[in-house]
């Protein structure tokens, strides 16, 4: 089964293990399910005493979860491991940032319209953030009343995204760019509506001060294996609410073709 959408991000934390141990972590990540030390071991070609040695080191790390299958007959339940929320988020200040924001709004507000105006909203707040902190603001600033050209927006954008764990690049449109990865998928995937808006407002808020319009930048979520699609200078094909801007797609297909592997 083929996943729409973006992969996890890779945690900052997996910097700081092992080669053969970030190799394991990183298997988990990819692969996104539970997975048994021989699977794993298969996986990597490594034995499987040397895997369950690093599976039980991430779990102790709290970078990957430890679960049982059902009983199957005689015998112990095999254990199998999937990774932790820890070791997708590209930072731990963003995690917080992601989930209080999910929580507080789709606990205080109705699903819907104002849902997503709320959420790009509280996405541009964090934009402007993003702005602020840059040390190449205020360069870029200072040349906009030249007249930035689109293509030099957007790859001043793809560089504050890759920062931030998406892992962008820019298609060959030279307007379009794709987020291969995304620091909060299984938020994301709960709630794209919330999540995609938030990341929308922050995109628009960041090329805002690159003197691209807001409502010609417009977010494609899921509608594609491997990645989203963030088009800037151009509206979302097939839609007049160029407010909004977002299209979610399904989150899974059995659709192979396109997967970047």
């Amino acid at each position: 089964m083929t996943k729409w959408g973006p992969r996890p991000a890779r945690s900052s934390r997996r910097d700081r293990l092992s080669a053969p141990r970030r190799a394991v972590l990183d298997l988990l990540v990819e692969r996104d399910e539970p997975m048994t030390v021989a699977r794993v071991a298969e996986l990597l070609a490594q034995h499987p005493n040397t895997v369950r040695e690093h599976l039980e080191g991430l779990t102790g790390a709290g970078l990957a979860r430890r679960d049982h299958l059902a009983p199957a007959g005689r015998g112990r339940p095999a254990s199998v491991y999937t990774y932790s929320p820890e070791a997708s988020f590209a930072s731990p200040e963003y995690a917080v940032l992601a989930q209080v924001l999910v929580s507080y709004l789709t606990e205080v507000l109705p699903d819907g319209p104002t849902l997503r105006h709320h959420a790009r909203e509280a996405g541009r707040a964090w934009g402007r953030t993003i702005v602020a902190r840059d040390p190449e603001h205020g360069a870029a600033t200072s040349r906009r009343a030249g007249g930035r050209a689109v293509t030099g927006a957007v790859e001043h954008l793809r560089q504050r995204l890759d920062r931030v764990g998406f892992e962008p690049e820019v298609d060959d449109d030279g307007a379009t760019l794709r987020l291969h990865r995304c620091p909060v998928l299984a938020l994301a995937q709960e709630h794209p509506h919330v999540v995609c808006s938030a990341h929308l407002g922050m995109a628009r808020e960041i090329l805002a001060a690159e003197d691209v319009d807001a409502d010609k930048v417009s977010l494609e979520a899921f509608v594609e294996p491997g990645a989203c699609l963030l088009h800037v200078a151009r509206r979302l094909p097939g839609t007049d609410d160029a407010e909004d801007g977002l299209r979610v797609g399904p989150l899974r297909s059995t659709m192979s073709a396109g997967a970047r592997q």
